[in-house]
């Protein structure tokens, strides 16, 4: 038995939907939108099923026996525990290249028809409800650009060198950052509640949702290490995913590292960085959005700060530049029941650290503090 790393790779047949937290039957809801990338446990629910179902067409049984069988639990888990599996993940992929979510940091300037992108930095302490804080600010000047005015973030997706650029504290290139748009179209769809028992419609119940529609070369990638019999998953085959199981092709293949970028230069003790956020991270209870469990408040010339420690270093958050957190739920199979919706600190925030340790770092020193679904996976960068 092997314990590689097994690079899994999704394309849709079809539209996908992977539906928000939302109920349908929401006050002021008329449609119900898709997140994507999709959540993390509906990759690993597709992978289990499809490593289980592989299982039992060599040792016989079936999924009504999981409970006691211990040989299959010990491939994929039981549950909620993933042991002996490990996510990293999703990733975004166009045409095999690995995308990265644009950063929360990111700005963009439309001048003379051009594009100028350009980082938030820390601006000066100001008092507001959230204390006496420095919030991510404008840097005075930009070349090339006379005026900051209308500024917006920038959204849709970095490929690796830009990301790359950014650890290093450099702004993308012109055609570094990928759309939405040139990624995936929506779709709205208008459904109706079927009463199977009487073969018919039930009175009232329409729905809406908008699935999605990827472009050609578009792809999702999950990485799942510690599988111990990685000839379980086929090289090349179909499966569910998603909402209303919709088809999707897998590949797989064997890796030996997610490869993902990191900046050139350590982080010198006493120096502030950035630190990016590749996937999901679950919301600390009762602290506010971005700032890590475990994390106490501090104060540093004349702010307010949180002071801990992340992947054993050290750390003072000094901001937080985030977007909307994510709402994510989702169904227990097990149980039969709803999953407690919990909030998620979306991909692309970014919190402003400095370090506090007595060495330099490298920047995977944090890449490897995700949990065992790809949650909380962070790269280090410049500021």
């Amino acid at each position: 038995m092997s314990h590689t790393t097994v690079i899994c790779h999704f394309e849709p047949l079809d539209t996908w939907f992977f539906r928000e937290a939302r109920p349908h039957g929401s006050v002021g809801n008329s449609e119900l939108g898709s997140q994507f990338p999709p959540p993390v446990r509906t990759l690993l629910g597709a992978l289990r099923t499809a490593i289980g179902d592989a299982w039992f067409a060599r040792h016989g049984g079936d999924w009504r026996g999981l409970a006691d069988n211990s040989a299959l639990q010990a491939q994929i888990g039981l549950g909620d525990d993933l042991e002996p599996l490990r996510a990293s993940g999703p990733f975004l992929t166009l045409n095999g290249q690995r995308l990265y979510p644009a950063p929360a940091n990111l700005m963009v300037q439309t001048e003379g028809g051009h594009a100028h992108y350009f980082l938030l930095g820390l601006g000066d302490v100001v008092h507001c409800d959230l204390g006496r804080v420095r919030l991510p600010a404008f840097p005075k000047q930009v070349p090339g650009v006379a005026s900051l005015k209308g500024s917006k973030p920038a959204s849709g997706w970095l490929t690796q060198d830009a990301m790359q650029r950014l650890l290093d504290g450099q702004v993308p290139r012109v055609g570094d950052l990928i759309p939405n748009h040139a990624l995936f179209d929506e779709e709205p769809r208008l459904g109706i509640g079927r009463d199977n028992a009487r073969r018919s419609v039930q009175e009232g119940l329409l729905y809406q949702t908008r699935h999605l529609r990827l472009r050609p070369g578009v792809g999702v990638e999950l990485h799942l290490h510690g599988l111990p019999d990685a000839s379980l998953l086929p090289s090349r085959t179909t499966l569910r995913l998603g909402g209303e199981g919709r088809q999707a092709a897998l590949c797989t293949s064997l890796g030996a590292t997610t490869n993902l970028p990191t900046a050139s230069a350590r982080i010198a003790p006493g120096a502030r960085f950035v630190l990016y956020h590749l996937t999901p991270s679950v919301c600390a209870a009762e602290l506010p959005a971005g700032i890590p469990a475990g994390f106490v408040r501090g104060h540093h010339e004349g702010a307010d700060c949180w002071e801990g420690q992340l992947a054993g270093q050290r750390l003072r958050i000094l901001s937080v530049a985030c977007a909307r957190p994510l709402r994510e739920g989702g169904w227990d199979l097990a149980r039969h029941e709803a999953r407690a919706v919990q909030s998620l600190l979306a991909p692309g925030s970014v919190l402003y650290a400095q370090h506090l340790g007595e060495q330099a770092l490298p920047g995977t020193d944090f890449s490897a503090l995700a949990d065992a679904t790809g949650r909380g996976q962070l790269l280090a960068g410049v500021l």
